[in-house]
């Protein structure tokens, strides 16, 4: 499974295919309640993790809260009695349909940029004339590697705001080599958060793509977890990402151009068929 941050608590944001825990029911947006009865509902991402940071063959009791949205502060809750085992599922994942170079990546990862880069180029090699960035389900991850990822497609400008407390913005901006003009679409669902939403946010507002999907989760703030000398700990806001035009991210998240809210229908998946569709369009307009 990956984990994610919303409003300080931990949440599922993927289960992947084939593994115990999709067997047993867990799904995307189940909130951790306990793990081997300890109460963890308002324990962040990181916390969560290093308490699952358990060997390979170790049980784990976990229950789960099942809200009806994410703001939601309670749901049906369920136990699930799982075995730690260890899946590898490649981050990033590619395709190429009809001259659209697909590009899944599942988390912004240290090396995320650099599996980007050789993702774009091969599929260019291939005959790509256009891409669709996959950034469904995606729960961020480093700030400097979506700000690399931009700077891929965009030669100049600011590519993010990161306010701080005293109301102080820092620019980040494009580094001025980018290693392809060819037309973009950015897929984008309720999901896509914290850095993928800075991501978005920076082709959108450089128009360099075209964003398709769902609004994004509104996760734009920095939370630091402070502990403190008598024990415990306080957790606290940073800084706020702000778009390249100075919008607000937390609690807005980024509204596409062309939305479409159902994923799947009777196994076939329309966000992406319309983000292929459009891209297509697009490269037929750049000719």
């Amino acid at each position: 499974m990956v984990f994610a941050d919303y409003n300080g608590r931990a949440y599922v944001a993927d289960v992947f295919e084939g593994s115990e825990a999709e067997a047993k029911g867990v799904q995307q947006g189940d909130f951790l309640m306990t793990i081997d009865g300890t109460d963890v509902s308002a324990w962040s991402m990181t916390e969560v993790v290093n308490a699952l940071a358990k060997d390979e063959g170790d049980n784990v009791s976990i229950t789960w809260m099942r809200p009806s949205s994410l703001d939601a502060q309670t749901g049906d809750q369920f136990t699930t009695a799982l075995v730690c085992k260890v899946y590898e599922e490649a981050n990033l994942t590619t395709d190429l349909t009809r001259k659209v170079g697909v590009i899944k990546l599942r988390q912004i990862t240290s090396n995320a940029a650099e599996l980007v880069q050789q993702a774009v180029e091969s599929l260019t090699t291939q005959g790509a004339t256009a891409f669709v960035l996959d950034l469904r389900d995606n729960p961020g991850g480093y700030l400097t590697q979506a700000v690399d990822i931009a700077s891929l497609f965009v030669s100049s400008g600011v590519l993010v705001e990161v306010q701080n407390n005293e109301g102080e913005p820092t620019e980040k901006s494009a580094a001025g080599v980018s290693i392809t003009e060819a037309p973009m679409v950015v897929l984008v669902n309720k999901y896509t958060a914290a850095a993928a939403e800075v991501l978005a946010a920076a082709l959108l507002d450089n128009q360099r793509a075209t964003v398709v999907g769902e609004t994004t989760l509104g996760k734009g703030s920095v939370q630091v977890v402070r502990e403190l000398d008598f024990g415990g700990a306080v957790r606290y806001t940073a800084a706020y990402y702000l778009t390249p035009r100075g919008h607000a991210i937390d609690g807005v998240g980024i509204v596409p151009q062309v939305t479409v809210v159902t994923g799947d229908a009777d196994g076939a998946d329309e966000q992406m068929a319309l983000a292929v569709d459009t891209a297509r369009s697009l490269a037929k307009k750049a000719k």
